[in-house]
């Protein structure tokens, strides 16, 4: 199995080698030194900068922080959903290694993929051999910022899908459930839902392209209209049924108790919960490697957000996909997380296994962070809060950009900007503080450096 989270080492690849095999162990996404920007009338704003972190196959990987601290850029940007303008990619890599269903035991797991049910794609260029076009890994590797934008609708909402915050606002209010649904199919499974249906080897060459455009859902006015007509209709309806089914399915897995009621439905007759779970179905139609989930419980009340956690853990074991999981309430992150990622102005700022990050925060933020968590032991009145907001780096200087609500910050932290480093024996935590430097390191005088008490 893959660690839990660590970061990509700059400068540096994997082995090269003709008969490297695909391997599991490389991981399903590297966001390597990230960058984004966005102009504004004051200057340049850095949402991101110089993020790096791995999702390693088949774990849930927590980005939390405070609003404003870059997470949900971040996130958007492994699916390009930056606007642009004003938005702008402006550095870093994106690397998606994506999987396939294992031809021996369709997705069941057997000794052919280590029992994960999916296998890595070998790449186009070496054939799994190993080359400069997937550093040596052997295994199909995509830069998400750079690929052409069909590739890149190829992939969104197939092989990574997103969770919104708001599925009130992110479900379209003037069209049923089974309208919604069906679009992700049609784009991504069209061929699939012909093939099920039978209706391919039946056809004369005219009705077999108007039956791949009603698959596709891209059929016109007068196309639709020979497709109520004999001997059309009955193909049609076969499509329908196939579709029905697919769908019923995929909201079943979400744990809705009447499919088909609710296929028919608008978001509008639907409770927040309800929508949420559908939401999640739309996410899960076409089996995707990776599932961004966008602070999906916000909107909803505590006893439903319990429910909506614990499908999410159900369906990345069931299904043996990745999850990133955007969220600002840490408990929830410490409780579903095999690792952590903690973000600040645009940075991250501790990385690690969610049980090293929690039970020995290093960096001051993420220790502000646990301690404002309200816990039994707490008194009434007696939560510690971060003094200050996060601020808008707007044109940055380099410096820590923790420093100006740092208890301990120092002359050093004013002047200079801390790296993210290993600071554990293990090489799985990391930590961008100058805490734990030496002032050799850095060419200073010791008093210039911080030394954990607080100023």
């Amino acid at each position: 199995m893959s660690e839990p989270l660590r970061a990509p080492r700059s400068g540096t690849a994997p082995p090269t080698g003709r008969g490297r095999s695909t391997s599991s162990a490389d991981p399903l996404v590297s966001i390597e030194d990230l960058r984004v920007r966005f102009s504004t009338s004051r200057g340049t704003l850095h949402a991101v900068d110089g993020v790096s972190l791995q999702i390693p196959d088949g774990q849930t990987v927590g980005l939390v922080g405070e609003t404003g601290s870059g997470k949900s850029v971040t996130a958007r940007s492994l699916l390009r959903l930056v606007p642009r303008p004003p938005g702008r990619f402006a550095g870093g890599r994106i690397l998606f290694r994506p999987k396939q269903r294992c031809p021996r035991c369709a997705g069941d797991g057997c000794a052919d993929c280590d029992g994960q049910g999916r296998i890595p794609i070998s790449c186009r260029s070496c054939d799994g051999a190993g080359c400069p076009v997937c550093d040596g890994s052997g295994r199909e590797v995509i830069d998400l910022l750079t690929i052409p934008d069909r590739r890149m609708r190829e992939i969104r909402g197939n092989r990574i899908a997103m969770i919104f915050q708001d599925p009130g606002k992110a479900l379209n209010p003037g069209l049923p459930i089974r309208r919604q649904l069906a679009e992700v199919f049609a784009y991504h499974r069209a061929e699939e839902i012909l093939r099920d249906a039978g209706v391919a080897r039946e056809s004369t060459a005219f009705s077999a392209r108007l039956l791949r455009r009603a698959a596709g859902m891209r059929s016109r006015t007068w196309e639709r209209a020979l497709l109520d007509l004999p001997p059309l209709r009955a193909h049609a309806r076969r499509l329908d049924a196939v579709l029905d089914e697919r769908i019923a399915g995929v909201l079943s897995d979400t744990r809705i108790s009447n499919p088909a009621h609710i296929m028919q439905s608008y978001p509008h007759e639907l409770s927040g919960g309800m929508k949420q779970r559908v939401m999640i179905a739309q996410a899960l139609a076409c089996d995707p490697d990776l599932m961004i989930a966008d602070e999906p419980t916000t909107a909803l009340d505590v006893t439903i957000q319990a429910r909506i956690l614990e499908l999410i853990q159900e369906l990345q074991q069931r299904h043996r996909m990745s999850v990133l999981y955007v969220s600002h309430d840490l408990s929830l992150v410490r409780r579903i997380c095999h690792g952590v990622a903690v973000m600040y102005g645009g940075r991250v700022v501790e990385l690690g296994p969610a049980d090293d990050v929690f039970a020995e925060p290093m960096h001051p933020y993420t220790r502000g962070l646990l301690a404002a968590v309200p816990t039994r032991g707490h008194r009434r009145g007696g939560l510690q809060a971060i003094e200050g907001n996060v601020p808008e780096f707007i044109d940055p200087s380099p410096s820590c950009r923790f420093e100006s609500r740092c208890p301990h910050a120092t002359r050093v932290c004013r002047e200079r900007d801390p790296e993210l480093k290993t600071k554990d024996a293990r090489g799985r935590h990391h930590v961008a503080c100058f805490l734990y430097d030496e002032p050799a390191e850095l060419g200073v005088a010791s008093e210039a450096m911080p030394n954990g008490e607080v100023r």
